[in-house]
């Protein structure tokens, strides 16, 4: 048999077991009692059969059965069984969190005994702590994922099926057939637990599928054949970017909220992905999508050169970073919670844990700063490759320069305490200027220190790439928060009447100010010149004498007048045609009032009303 060809029987013997070992283990669930009720910190709202955990166990040991004695990496495997006893026994009885975390440890030692360390032995003793800590926390942060129906085993599934690749790529055939085991038995396992799940997996399954991936991405390091550290680092972590993302989203955020890290709850990132308007489906298969494009950039570096890739990696950390930035911001605690939470993330109110506050109170200096670093970088990777400048250790120096010189003028220039939700024309010319000045600085040093191989179209390029990267991280921010105030669920929806000035502060209040529970879906405006157009991205649909049909259409639960051309008459018109759709009116008006400087005529006192943060309903 090809050797090729062994792997991947491997995965299909472990597919079909899974699929045929999971409906008895759904029987023996509900006979013995297995079985997990809905609760208000769950996601599933029926009873469902527990212990899938087994069903995975089986398959995935079935399909090694096969494989030759002498070539199976039986420390791992024991390893693995231990995990998965371990998350058995939780399961029935419930263990001590320290005792899982021991038996994390034990593992931890075995995979070090046996020679998989984190880093593929590039990072020299340092490997052996980031082992330690690499195991537990992948564990820990599978068994965290395992929050909803499909997601857990869906992600698991796609992971081991890179890892299995990479080990084809790299000759390493017996870890390929072990990553397809995994692959084949969690595949079969999302046929009865992609929603609605007919079992969970329980503590036995994430507990193993934890293990055997963090085992997978630290064994695939070291037969990258490749001196490189970065490239063995930027494997694992690839590999596993959704779990990482997910657990560090919820640490955070829980620490923030007051709440403790281990308790459960509907806050992970599916749960907020769903609270945004997702289905549970379309959110669990966004995660797929997200986790199959930083697998499929895995394989690309495996076998490319990683310079050719820096921008696509840089690309999707900082989409990855934004995507949880902004998914921070969706409301799934309790309002207490939420407040608290508030105050944390912009360092209004302190916490026990300095590092976090640390953090909270300086995320987006934090942010910006390490985002920038990575533009910058990426910047002058792709100047120096388009003007063939040969690389040297003085470029070094140069890259060091450049990225010590910008930073420094972003931070003197305040950009770095910008509020990127609120960017408008002034803050991109504010950018613009920083990086011109920080270009002519920079080209003038090099000139002095008699670098003439940095031409002005070096520059050039490295100035709008610079000028791009940075625009689009604000910008791209700035319309993943859009998206997210657009798209808030359980909110009264509502028409504007007024597509003018007025209208356009008020539809800037009720997107990025929840606490009015109001979301618009589009305008009303008589001036039959706007109708069919779009403000703010939401259209108009007409005026007063297709109201009734506009609203029929809408179906919006208010109106609300913002234009003050509308008068009491008209009002009352407007309210009869919404009183016989059941549709509430409100009207949106602000008074700004303001006395000039003693000594002054009290003539020149003036009251002026604008339309904005007040209600009347």
């Amino acid at each position: 048999m090809s050797v090729v060809l062994k792997p991947i029987i491997t995965g299909i013997i472990s597919l079909v077991a899974c699929l045929v070992i999971t409906p008895l283990i759904i029987k023996l669930a509900y006979h013995k009692g297995w079985v997990v009720y809905p609760r208000n910190d769950r996601w599933h709202k029926k009873p469902t059969a527990l212990m899938g955990g087994i069903g995975i166990f089986i398959a995935f040991s079935a399909a090694l059965l096969g494989m030759e004695f002498g070539e199976m990496h039986w420390a791992l495997y024991g390893a693995a069984s231990v995990m998965f006893f371990v998350g058995l026994v939780d399961d029935i009885w419930e263990i001590k969190p320290v005792i899982k975390l021991l038996s994390q440890i034990a593992c931890s030692f075995i995979l070090i005994y046996n020679g998989f360390i984190f880093g593929g032995g590039l990072l020299g003793w340092a490997g052996i702590p980031l082992t330690f800590i690499w195991v537990i926390g992948i564990t820990n942060a599978v068994n965290l994922l395992d929050n909803m129906d499909g997601l857990a085993a869906g992600i698991s599934g796609i992971v081991a099926l890179i890892a299995g690749i990479l080990g084809i790529l790299n000759g390493e055939y017996v870890l390929a057939s072990m990553a397809f085991a995994v692959t084949g038995a969690t595949f079969g396992f999302l046929f009865y637990n992609f929603k609605p799940a007919r079992i969970f997996m329980g503590d036995s399954g994430s507990l193993f599928l934890g293990f055997s991936l963090s085992f997978l991405s630290v064994a695939v390091q070291g037969k990258l054949g490749s001196s490189s550290a970065i490239l063995v680092l930027l494997i694992p972590i690839s590999l596993m970017a959704i779990p990482i993302m997910d657990t560090t989203l919820v640490t955070i955020k829980r620490l923030a909220a007051g709440r403790r890290v281990d308790q459960g709850g509907r806050d992970h990132t599916s749960h907020r992905l769903v609270a945004l308007g997702l289905s549970e489906k379309k959110a669990v298969l966004t995660l797929y999508c997200i986790s199959g494009i930083w697998g499929l950039l895995c394989v690309l570096i495996c076998k490319t050169q990683i310079n050719n890739l820096f921008l696509c990696i840089l690309m999707l950390a900082v989409f990855s970073v934004i995507f949880s930035v902004v998914l921070s911001k969706v409301k799934v605690y309790n309002e207490s919670e939420e407040k608290l939470s508030y105050l944390r993330m912009r360092g209004q109110k302190s916490g026990n844990n300095l590092m976090l506050r640390f953090f909270l109170f300086h995320k987006k200096l934090i942010i910006g700063v390490c985002t920038d670093i990575l533009i910058i970088y990426s910047a002058f990777l792709v100047a120096t490759k388009a003007m063939h400048i040969t690389g040297s250790e003085s470029d070094y120096i140069v890259l060091a320069t450049f990225i010590c010189i910008k930073i420094s003028l972003f931070y003197i220039t305040n950009l770095y305490y910008r509020m990127w939700r609120y960017m408008e024309v002034l803050e991109a010319a504010g950018y613009f200027i920083t990086i011109v000045i920080s270009t002519v600085a920079l080209s003038v040093i090099l000139f002095v220190k008699g670098k003439t191989e940095y031409s002005f179209y070096f520059f050039l390029i490295d100035f709008l790439l610079t000028y791009i990267g940075v625009m689009f991280t604000r910008l791209f921010y700035r319309w993943l928060s859009d998206v997210i105030n657009r798209n808030r669920q359980g909110e009264k929806k509502v028409l504007i009447y007024g597509a003018g000035d007025s209208g356009y502060l008020l539809i800037k209040e009720l997107l990025q100010n929840h606490r009015h529970k109001l979301r618009p879906v589009g305008w009303i405006d008589d001036d039959e010149a706007k109708h069919n157009m779009y403000l703010h991205g939401y259209k108009i649909y007409g005026g007063k004498e297709s109201l009734q049909a506009i609203c029929q259409k809408v179906k919006p639960d208010m109106v609300l007048i913002s234009s003050k051309l509308i008068d009491h008459d008209h009002e009352l018109l407007i309210k009869k045609i919404l009183d016989s759709l059941n549709i509430g009116l409100g009207r949106f008006s602000l008074t700004l009032t303001y006395t000039t400087s003693p000594g002054i005529d009290l003539s020149d006192n003036v009251t002026l009303e604008l339309p904005i943060d007040k209600f009347d309903v």
